[in-house]
């Protein structure tokens, strides 16, 4: 089973919640979140033993969060024409937000409790 943290970085984000519903109907067990700063995020990816952390970036914050992250667990990242940033920032994989399959695919080769 493929467990994943994924976190909304706004109120009512619509692209992760439909992103969470995509995952959930390919059979990923989905813990979704809220949180504002990358020590939220790392303690609970800690807290429910994931394999990754999903967020869905926007903006130059949410990049920030996304870096600051990526130096302390494994990161996938969807956000259109951000990855060669997002890469070198230290983010394992960066999906374009409809690339579901994607997401299931590399997440399926991550070790399970990988994330520290």
């Amino acid at each position: 089973m493929i467990r994943l943290l994924l976190v909304e970085l706004e109120s009512d984000d619509i692209e992760t919640q439909t992103l969470a519903r995509a995952l959930r109907d390919r059979g990923v067990e989905v813990v979704y979140a809220t949180a504002a700063t990358a020590e939220e995020i790392a303690h609970a990816a800690i807290q429910e033993d994931v394999r990754a952390v999903g967020l869905v970036i926007r903006t130059d914050d949410h990049r920030r969060i996304g870096a600051e992250l990526a130096a302390e667990t494994v990161v996938f990242a969807t956000a259109e024409g951000d990855e060669h940033a997002l890469r070198t920032a230290g983010v394992k994989a960066v999906f374009r937000p409809d690339n579901v399959e994607g997401v299931v695919t590399w997440a399926s080769g991550q070790p399970a409790g990988h994330v520290r």
